[in-house]
């Protein structure tokens, strides 16, 4: 009796550490995603004139999310509506609106 529940325990545990882990890895997918268009965009821009500078946008899609995922992380499947999600809070954290552009927020929660 004892054991048994001492296991479910363990693996309550074990399934949490596991899903925190997993949701670390999508918020730094999303990181190294925006990182990459904000790259993008800067190189773009040395040639760009003055007037164009200011409406010229880059994009960071869910897409992005799921191939740095696997890219970085080996994450074969990543669900969608969850990339999404962490995505929309990163993009919001890191004022993306301001010179990036995103479909996050197309999918539901």
């Amino acid at each position: 009796m004892i054991l048994g529940v001492i296991r479910r325990r363990r693996e309550r545990r074990a399934a949490a550490r596991q899903a925190d882990h997993f949701r670390a890895q999508l918020r730094e997918s999303a990181d190294i995603a925006i990182t990459r268009a904000r790259r993008e965009l800067s190189r773009r821009m040395v040639n760009l004139p003055l007037e164009e500078r200011l409406q010229d946008r880059e994009r960071v899609d869910v897409e992005d999310v799921a191939a740095v995922a696997r890219e970085h992380f080996g994450l074969t499947e990543v669900p969608t509506g969850r990339a999404a999600a962490i995505l929309r809070d990163r993009f919001e954290l890191r004022t993306g609106s301001m010179d990036l552009l995103t479909d996050a927020f197309e999918y539901g929660d």
